[in-house]
């Protein structure tokens, strides 16, 4: 039992810095659409699904970063594996977006091949795209962000953020 607590322990603390990016990257995009769909007339409410998205990405994120094909870079400067990373994620999420409005047709007409008929006149391409672009530039800055910590380690980046880190004898 304490090997599966300790295990769970480990997954809750790799996943929680890319859970706690993704949500609030989520809702972001939540407010943004909202807002951009709101000038339609049509209102949105998906604070439950950003959650919930947040956690399947990051935990994706997470088992998909250990895949040897997005670390081709390690010798290279940080910018490689970030905008590899970047252009991989903004793929994936770009399929995610599409799939999420074809879901939508297909429910509101009944069958997909409706449903993928009337994409092109009931989706509101604009706010589609304004989605994508956030989740791009954002997935640029959380894959910086992640190559930068991978080469400075994990507790320089605690550091840099939160200052020293006092332990319990009292020494910094």
């Amino acid at each position: 039992m304490n090997k599966a607590i300790a295990r769970i322990k480990k997954e809750f603390v790799e996943v929680l810095p890319a859970f706690i990016f993704f949500v609030i990257m989520f809702h972001v995009l939540v407010i943004t659409r909202a807002l951009t769909l709101k000038a339609y007339g049509i209102t949105t409410h998906a604070t439950a699904i950003a959650v919930i998205g947040a956690l399947v990405v990051a935990k994706a994120i997470l088992i998909a970063d250990k895949l040897p094909f997005l670390n081709l870079y390690p010798k290279k400067p940080l910018v490689w594996n970030a905008v590899l990373k970047t252009i991989v994620f903004g793929a994936i999420t770009f399929l995610f977006l599409f799939i999420e409005e074809l879901l939508h047709q297909s429910r509101q007409y009944g069958n997909a091949a409706a449903g993928y008929e009337h994409l092109k006149t009931d989706v509101v391409w604009p706010a589609f795209w304004a989605r994508e672009i956030w989740l791009t530039v954002l997935l640029l800055f959380y894959c910086s962000a992640v190559e930068l910590a991978r080469v400075i380690g994990a507790d320089r980046v605690k550091e840099i953020f939160f200052g020293p880190v006092k332990r319990k004898d009292g020494a910094a």
